[in-house]
């Protein structure tokens, strides 16, 4: 009896002892936010011009609403196994995000030591990292994420599929990261893959960081972000050829309550053409008024974004908002072109996992068409058409679990 006693106690102090060697998390994120946009386009057979309000509910404002599980397993001698798998939903509907993948968000696998980390699978590249370190899309979310969505700075990064991706330990506040994707096509090694690298140095209350991102043409990109109007699967061009590249710089500086940051992005379309988004917008857009407003689309081959902000922590509970974006677009057989978007916004912690916020943004254009500060529910352009001016205004809440 003594024996099998100690048989059962010695095989539970084995199990207790495999069980805190490894871990598994559920979590997840709902964010919706009770929105209002001005002048969005709703021609008319008397009035071409036409615009009118619409309130909705937007979904996944300051973040995209997510569940996900991640966990991580003790191989000893300082090396873990870990794992992600997220999926992203609209929490109005409940419909998937990411294009309907079930796991859109993340699916990763790797291992970390001393070495740093490296995973495969589909996650995001090493410019999504910047983002955290200075850019506006950090606090305001989706209401200046049009201008991002378009990837018209790309400072937010994309999800990287079929993809292997290096993370250096922290090396005095240095960080490198790097991520290849293959694009997976017969007889091509370079058709569809992509390929980006970061860095970025945190010293106290200072950091600053710096990459740069491109991807090549193919019938399955290992690259799914949309550039401008058209994605590296059916872009002009040859497969291998490369459909876009970007450079970005960041930093922020914390000085005291005030969160001080800065970027700017040079991204590069080597495949724009002129192509029908010169033509008129009453050929675009059912809107006429020739060829002085441009969309943001296939025949913008470059274009440079200043982002600047400030986040103000008037206590622990209430941080107060402002950011301002400038984008620089030049256009192929048309003139160019800039969006100028001003930020203003107040953020209210009930606690660590819960908060409120109201924001309220004007996105206006210069010599090109304005994109709008939002496209829910795959409802079509909420942009204001001829008109080259927007205000949208948002009450949402945010939690976390």
């Amino acid at each position: 009896m003594k024996q099998s006693l100690l048989a059962l106690a010695v095989i539970g102090a084995f199990a207790n002892a495999a069980h805190a060697q490894s871990s598994v998390t559920v979590y997840g994120l709902l964010d919706l936010a009770y929105t209002y946009q001005n002048k969005i386009a709703k021609p008319t057979a008397t009035d071409p011009r036409a615009t009118d309000s619409l309130w909705s509910m937007v979904p996944g404002n300051l973040n995209g609403s997510r569940l996900g599980f991640k966990g991580t397993e003790d191989l000893s001698g300082g090396m873990k196994a870990f794992f992600k798998i997220e999926g992203g939903f609209k929490a109005d509907t409940g419909a998937s995000a990411q294009g309907g993948r079930t796991w859109g968000r993340a699916t990763v696998v790797g291992l970390s030591g001393g070495f740093g980390s490296v995973s495969v699978g589909r996650q995001p590249d090493p410019l999504y990292d910047l983002s955290y370190l200075g850019s506006a899309i950090v606090p305001f979310g989706l209401i200046v994420n049009n201008v991002h969505s378009l990837n018209l700075d790309r400072l937010g990064g994309e999800r990287t599929e079929n993809s292997i991706r290096w993370d250096s330990p922290n090396m005095s506040g240095v960080r490198v990261s790097a991520i290849y994707g293959l694009g997976e096509e017969v007889g091509s090694s370079s058709a569809g893959s992509a390929f980006g690298v970061a860095g970025q140095y945190t010293n106290g209350p200072f950091g600053i960081g710096a990459g740069y991102y491109q991807a090549k043409l193919g019938k399955t990109p290992a690259d799914f972000g949309i550039t401008n109007g058209f994605d590296c699967a059916t872009g002009g061009g040859v497969a291998g050829d490369t459909c876009v590249k970007t450079w970005s710089v960041v930093g922020n500086y914390q000085a005291g309550p005030a969160n001080l940051y800065a970027s700017w992005s040079h991204v590069k379309q080597p495949l724009a053409s002129a192509g029908a988004a010169v033509a008129p917008l009453a050929t675009v857009f059912g809107k006429g008024v020739g060829g002085q407003f441009t969309i943001a689309g296939t025949n913008n081959d470059k274009i440079d974004t200043l982002d600047i902000g400030v986040n103000y922590a008037l206590n622990s509970q209430l941080t107060l908002l402002a950011a301002a974006q400038q984008s620089r677009a030049n256009f192929i057989g048309a003139s160019k072109g800039k969006l100028t978007q001003f930020n203003l916004g107040a953020d209210y912690a009930f606690s660590k996992r819960t908060d409120v916020y109201a924001l309220v943004a004007n996105l206006h254009a210069t010599d090109m068409y304005n994109p709008g500060m939002f496209n829910q529910n795959g409802g079509g352009s909420v942009g204001p058409g001829a008109d080259n001016s927007q205000t949208a205004f948002q009450v949402g809440i945010r939690h976390k679990f």
